[in-house]
């Protein structure tokens, strides 16, 4: 049963995504061990999508440690029945730390069948295009899990997700698998465990950052994501990667056509009780990394139910208004987002 909310609600958000972004690439799918237990390990920019952007595209049934703050209310049922799993930091008080023992002991079981878990080895979000320090979480269970089932074959997958825009609909992903890394390579008997583990770390952040559009922060940074702000989404990962390389110049977002405005402010105005509840919803976050997941899940809850109204309005005052109506709400809701990517510049 569990199994079965797992893979319909894995469909939805599928389904979800296929409108919410313009387009997900996916690369390096070859890349994915075939049998033994596997960590996958993503970089971690946009909130609650991440998870579900691997989830959706990796298939089968994935567990996947998610930081315990974000389980309560009717979000901790949903996380449940996803196969999430909260991990206590110090944040959430020391108390709860010896909790995590248990998770990690309950993650070497699922490794030891051959089954993934999800690890998001930077360790906490960030609104960052390049991966921050990761912390010793992944490659430590990894080591641990390796030990404890010898005969079973553990690798990490290291995985680069990168959002064109992290805030707003519309934007396009390059979701790409990178080289796995064989676990029992670095266990070695003459080599401490610590070092076993800092030397899996070393390597996972090598292969995690070449699956990034930019791998670290630089000095060309800023005009670095200028660039990625004006990118169409029909360009390949590798081209997209040489193109950072060579700007040399911070590229600012492209002035809004005066009909570009026109419409967009008519896709306001013909959706407003949908944007102005989503904004409501913003205002409860201060942390910008969820700002993607609740326009998500607000588009995907409350559009459907707003564009049925105007039918059932357009059909109350007259059947030949309706369709029309709907037509145009969603074209124009459609170009007044293509307005927000165009300035977005941050």
């Amino acid at each position: 049963m569990k199994n079965a909310i797992y893979i319909g609600i894995r469909t939805l958000m599928q389904i979800g995504f296929n409108f919410y972004f313009k387009k997900i690439t996916v690369y390096g799918k070859k890349n994915i061990p075939k049998k033994g237990g596997v960590i996958l390990s993503p970089n971690h920019q946009n909130g609650v999508i991440d998870p579900f952007i691997v989830g959706v595209d990796y298939g089968g049934i994935i567990t996947s440690l998610t930081r315990a703050d974000v389980f309560g209310g009717i979000m901790h049922w949903i996380f449940t029945q996803m196969n999430m799993i909260p991990v206590y930091r110090i944040r959430d008080g020391y108390s709860n730390l010896k909790n995590n023992d248990l998770i990690f002991q309950k993650c070497n079981s699922i490794l030891g069948k051959g089954n993934p878990v999800q690890v998001f080895s930077e360790g906490k979000q960030h609104e960052n295009y390049y991966l921050i320090p990761i912390s010793k979480g992944s490659s430590r269970m990894a080591i641990s899990a390796q030990k404890k089932y010898p005969d079973q074959n553990m690798y990490i997958l290291p995985i680069g997700i990168n959002y064109s825009n992290r805030r707003n609909p519309l934007s396009f992903i390059h979701l790409v698998y990178g080289k796995p890394i064989f676990v029992k390579d670095y266990i070695k008997k003459n080599i401490p465990e610590v070092n076993q583990i800092n030397n899996l770390r070393s390597i996972l952040t090598k292969r995690m950052r070449e699956c990034l559009w930019i791998p670290e922060k630089n000095k060309n940074y800023t005009k670095q994501y200028s660039l990625i702000n004006t990118l169409k989404g029909n360009e390949s990962f590798e081209e997209i990667k040489k193109m950072i390389q060579e700007i040399d110049y911070y590229k600012k977002p492209r002035t809004l056509k005066l009909y570009e405005i026109a419409i967009g402010g008519i896709g306001y105005i013909l959706n407003a009780p949908v944007l102005i509840a989503t904004k409501f919803c913003l205002s409860r976050f201060n942390d910008i990394v969820y700002y993607s997941t609740v326009k998500f899940y607000c588009a995907l809850l409350l559009l459907p139910l707003w564009w049925v109204s105007i039918l059932l309005l357009g059909y109350y005052i007259g059947f030949i208004y309706s369709v029309p109506a709907l037509f145009i709400s969603i074209i124009s809701l459609y170009i007044r987002q293509n307005n927000q990517n165009i300035i977005f510049n941050k």
